[in-house]
């Protein structure tokens, strides 16, 4: 009883209503749930990738660094355990000379010997306080402004170090102080087995650019500085200060800065690589998961949308036409469900349908009314065919009367006469005629000069022409119809003004450039005002009272070659005035082989 119930109810419910409830609880909440799920944990996968490419950018660049310290201490413990090197430094010279004499022959390569091999180390000093040595040349003697510098002062007031890590400013030359890192060693505590008579001090200065290329290698994504052990920047990514600043260290417990400890060794023990995320990079990765998130979102959720709207669409419309259709047969209306049946249930109830509104039609229908209705048809055709007879009567009567006149006017020895009649007859059949679009030039100049030499008979000797043809363009198609309402036109509006000797000239040439068609008068011209006027409207879309030719011949050049085509206007310089037009040779050749190309 339950069950009916639930039944009946869901059966009360609209179908459009019943399809909404299934999209929402079955694919729109879901997928958007699924993909707000996926958007968190895509995130979260990211911060920590991220995360761990930054770790492991400050591994290896920690790494690097300590390389360079430790390679700097192998090259300290070769250069103390050298005994020949301290047995020459420990000596007691009686004059420069003999100093350089010692210098020529064991101390000159000593030390410049580890410069190409090493092409991380800067520069190799030795500073002694056996001052019986001569300074110069990587060998230098310890004054009391020396024992104040930077990095020799710290030395001296913390003896029993061994190596040390120092990073200072230092005087160089022109350029001003300049930032030197330096592994110091005190060579009294070396290897050597000789008992050092003056105590001396051995600095190898690290190639700083080196440090700079380490720390800028992860700029884009990590920010890094090499932090001493008195906390102080020596060295940063991105930047060549001159100077040691104090590090700032109220950021260091964030999330985004990684703090790393250089080595545990004694000499870099204190010193730190610290690392800064550069968080716009980590923004623009989550900005463009967000992104493809959100498509892939509206992709799924559209995707469903669209099936289901066709298929309710088409589920829903069928059923209320059916159903309109239905009412109609209360009223006694019979009509088909005109659309797409389809081959499921729905579809099948349609064709029933309709198989059997045309039984009904087909017993209400008698065979009196069929035979009504296809005798009226009949009549209907007739009544056609007769207004296409009637049609074409007044043409066949025209040419047959012109037959007539020339029969008379041959029999009485009208030359002229017959001659513009067969013009006439020819020119009239020309236009009745159904002709293709594009015609051989020679074609088009035999149909002009058919309708000059009827002009040439009506004004006689007030009106002569020349026609100068290139022989080359006698074959180029062009469009029908495209010279004579020039000539017209040349003979209409620029000879009519004058009282005789009137004149008109065709041209046509081909060129590098294309087919140039003039047609010319020797007429009134016409003033520069009214010419741009005309040759305006000859473009535009408005009405135009006269020079229609003008305007067809325009409109049919700019349907086969649009605006590549030149159309011009312009006075003579003597009078009179020329109209015409420039057909580019690529848009000839083109329509040469166009289908409508045919004469």
């Amino acid at each position: 009883m339950k069950n009916r119930l639930f039944s009946n109810k869901i059966n009360d419910i609209p179908l459009n209503l019943k399809f909404l409830m299934i999209y929402l609880l079955c694919i729109l909440i879901p997928i958007i749930g699924i993909n707000v799920f996926f958007y968190q944990q895509n995130s979260d996968n990211i911060r920590i990738r991220e995360q761990e490419n930054l770790r492991k950018s400050m591994d290896r660049a920690a790494a690097e660094l300590h390389s360079m310290i430790d390679e700097s201490v192998a090259v300290s413990h070769s250069i103390e355990g050298d005994d020949s090197l301290n047995e020459v430094l420990d000596k007691t010279y009686d004059s420069p000379v003999s100093s350089y004499e010692s210098y020529d022959s064991v101390l000159r390569n000593k030390l410049k010997r580890y410069m190409p091999v090493y092409p991380n180390i800067l520069e190799i000093r030795i500073y002694t306080y056996n001052h019986t040595i001569q300074t110069g040349n990587n060998y230098y003697v310890i004054n009391a402004p020396e024992e104040k510098s930077p990095w020799l002062g710290p030395l001296l007031s913390q003896p029993g170090h061994a190596f040390r890590v120092i990073a200072y400013s230092e005087a160089s030359g022109t350029t001003g102080p300049a930032k030197k890192i330096s592994v110091i060693s005190d060579m009294d505590q070396g290897f050597s087995i000789v008992k050092p008579q003056y105590r001396k001090f051995l600095r190898i200065d690290l190639n700083v650019d080196k440090i700079y290329d380490i720390l800028s290698r992860e700029s884009d994504s990590l920010q890094l500085e090499l932090v001493n052990e008195q906390n102080q920047v020596v060295a940063e990514s991105g930047g060549r200060g001159k100077s040691v600043y104090d590090a700032d260290m109220s950021d260091w417990a964030k999330g985004d800065v990684f703090v790393s400890n250089l080595g545990t060794v004694s000499y870099v023990q204190g010193w730190k690589l610290v690392g800064r995320a550069n968080n716009d990079r980590i923004t623009t990765l989550l900005d463009e998961a967000r992104r493809s998130i959100l498509w892939l979102a509206v992709i799924s959720t559209l995707i469903p949308s669209l099936l289901i709207f066709v298929m309710l669409r088409s589920y829903h419309y069928r059923i209320k036409k059916l159903a309109r259709h239905m009412d109609r047969v209360r009223n006694e209306r019979f009509d088909q469900v005109t659309l797409p049946e389809g081959k499921d249930e729905i579809g099948g109830l349609i064709n029933t349908y309709n198989m059997m509104t045309r039984k009904i039609n087909t017993l209400i229908n008698d065979v009196y009314k069929l035979e009504i209705h296809q005798k009226s048809l009949e009549v209907e055709r007739v009544r056609m065919e007769m207004n296409m007879l009637q049609s074409q009567m007044n043409p066949h009567f025209l040419f047959n009367t012109l037959n007539a006149l020339l029969v008379v006017a041959t029999k009485n020895g009208y030359k002229d006469v017959t001659e513009i009649i067969k013009s006439l007859s020819l020119l009239l059949r020309r236009l009745l005629r159904r002709a293709d679009d594009l015609v051989p030039l020679k074609e088009e100049l035999q149909f002009t000069l058919m309708y000059l030499q009827i002009e040439k008979f009506r004004f006689g000797d007030r009106f002569d022409y020349v026609v100068d043809i290139d022989p080359l363009a006698n074959d180029v198609r062009v469009p029908i119809m495209s010279i004579q309402p020039l000539a017209e036109n040349a003979c209409k509006h620029g000879l009519q003004a004058i009282k005789g000797g009137g004149a008109v000239r065709i041209e046509a040439r081909m060129s590098e450039r294309g087919l140039t068609v003039s047609v010319a008068d020797n007429g009134i011209g016409m003033e520069q005002e009214a010419l741009d006027r005309i040759q305006q409207a000859v473009r535009s879309e408005h009405a135009m009272e006269g020079h229609v030719g003008l305007r067809n011949v325009y409109r049919r050049l700019e349907l086969f070659y649009h605006e590549s085509v030149q159309f011009r206007m312009m006075n003579g310089p003597e009078g009179g005035l020329t109209v015409s037009y420039q057909i580019p040779l690529h848009q000839l050749e083109n329509n040469q082989t166009k289908p409508g190309a045919a004469s």
